[in-house]
């Protein structure tokens, strides 16, 4: 099996670490590796922080385990190895008239990572995370047994292994439901509103007259602007009603047209003015509409533009989401918001959704609200994003450990009390000598350090 050390991270580029990283290309060859080493599965690298790094062992991207195994055109049941992609689910079956029944912001995630990280999208308030679509899957586990995992076959290793970033073992397989859909095009409603109180009610006028909803916020705005934001609500569309063109492209494959930040800027390019200049230009240039918008422009605009994160430079960046309960859950928004633009640090990207139940153990949705921002790595943004931790932890919220590159044990065991304890119960019992490890499980004491 070949190794290769390099400097790794997520996609935040916050904080690298230098890693021995294998790709291999099957089981035996991840069972030859976890007899002297301790493990991390790694799919595309995605998630933003140290959850795929392991500089004490080794990083085991799966990448080569990515066939479609089978499919049912009549269920919409699909079989896959755990390194196929949202792109390739994509890119194969939304022609055949299927889509993905959750799906995140970016396609460049994999089954396996989807799995580990619970993830969720801009309808987890009416359907739940991708869990909820998952009816099996297929772990080794470090004894070398395969076992199969479901709501009713070993249901204790099911619950604490989606969203338990990798932790429980190496995911091979997966049986997943997809959705039945007519059209690769959405109706997308866009309502621009003034403050976050227009925002809260319209969230729930429309919550089940729509199947997806988010709301980009502009977090540098302060006085009469604080709070404006921009409301995107969609459903996919019947193909019969759409216009003639639209129909003709629907029986085409779509052709992305991409651009790319080729290399890291020497020095971060946001700062307070070009954010805030950025934020304005967004706000002013939307307008209250409806339209057909293509689920590619929908669901992974980013996407569009390849390795955006080197906007940020080396220094990279950090992504900040957290999650509040519904009753408290403006009152809680706000005070982040506040403490965000009294530092000055604003975001670029940020945007709420809002969020219903979930089961997993470590499963980072709940019935609330949750906002995502991130903010370029420089003097006092971490110490600003412990500040938020405060308010949040008042409030009775969490942060997505996904999107997690700074959050300590204490505060991780506090936001997740009761819930982390439970899933220990779990791991121990299926890897006893934590031969499933990564940077972060020993940041947040899930394993020794």
């Amino acid at each position: 099996m070949k190794f290769e050390e390099i400097e790794l991270s997520g996609f935040g580029k916050y904080p690298k670490a230098k890693c021995k990283v294998t790709r291999p290309p099957g089981i035996f060859d991840i069972n030859e590796l976890l007899k002297n080493n301790t493990v991390i599965p790694r799919g595309l690298g995605r998630s933003y922080g140290d959850a795929s790094l392991n500089d004490k062992g080794v990083v085991s991207e799966s990448l080569l385990m990515n066939r479609f195994i089978s499919f049912d055109e009549e269920t919409g049941i699909l079989k896959c190895e755990a390194g196929v992609t949202y792109k390739d689910l994509l890119d194969t079956f939304v022609i055949r008239g299927w889509f993905p029944a959750v799906t995140p912001g970016t396609k460049y995630v994999t089954m396996g990572g989807a799995i580990a990280s619970d993830v969720h999208g801009k309808n987890h308030h009416n359907v739940g995370s991708f869990s909820s679509y998952v009816i099996s899957f297929k772990i080794l586990l470090a004894s070398g047994e395969i076992l199969v995992c479901s709501r009713t076959e070993h249901s204790d290793l099911f619950w604490a292994t989606v969203g338990g970033m990798g932790l429980t073992g190496f995911i091979l397989e997966a049986e997943i439901q997809m959705k039945k859909i007519t059209s690769p095009y959405l109706t997308n409603r866009s309502i621009k509103l003034k403050n976050m109180d227009e925002l809260f009610d319209k969230l729930e006028e429309f919550d089940k007259d729509y199947h997806y909803s988010v709301a980009w916020m502009d977090i540098v705005a302060s006085g009469s602007k604080y709070g404006r934001n921009v409301l995107l609500l969609g459903n996919h569309e019947e193909g019969s009603a759409l216009p003639d063109k639209l129909k003709l492209r629907s029986a085409k494959k779509y052709i992305e047209k991409k651009i790319s930040v080729p290399f890291e800027v020497p020095f971060t390019t946001l700062n307070k003015v070009s954010i805030t200049l950025f934020n304005s230009a967004f706000y002013m240039a939307a307008k209250n509409k409806i339209e057909f918008v293509h689920y590619d422009k929908y669901f992974y605009p980013l996407d569009f533009i390849l390795n955006w994160n080197h906007i940020y430079s080396k220094s990279g960046l950090i992504q900040y989401q957290l999650n509040v309960p519904e009753d408290k859950g403006k009152e809680a928004i706000d005070k982040v918001l506040k403490k965000v633009v009294a530092f000055g640090g604003g975001s670029f990207l940020a945007v709420l959704k809002k969020m219903g139940d979930q089961d997993g153990i470590l499963s980072f949705p709940f019935k609330g609200y949750t906002l995502s921002m991130d903010f370029p790595v420089k003097k006092g943004v971490i110490a600003m994003c412990k500040e938020l931790d405060r308010i949040v932890l008042e409030y009775g919220g969490r942060n997505y450990l996904t999107k997690d590159s700074i959050m300590d044990e204490k505060t991780f065991k506090q936001m997740y009390s009761g819930l982390w304890e439970k899933w220990m119960v779990t791991k121990t019992k299926y890897d006893p000598e934590n031969k499933f490890t990564s940077n972060m499980a020993r940041r947040l004491g899930l394993c020794p350090s």
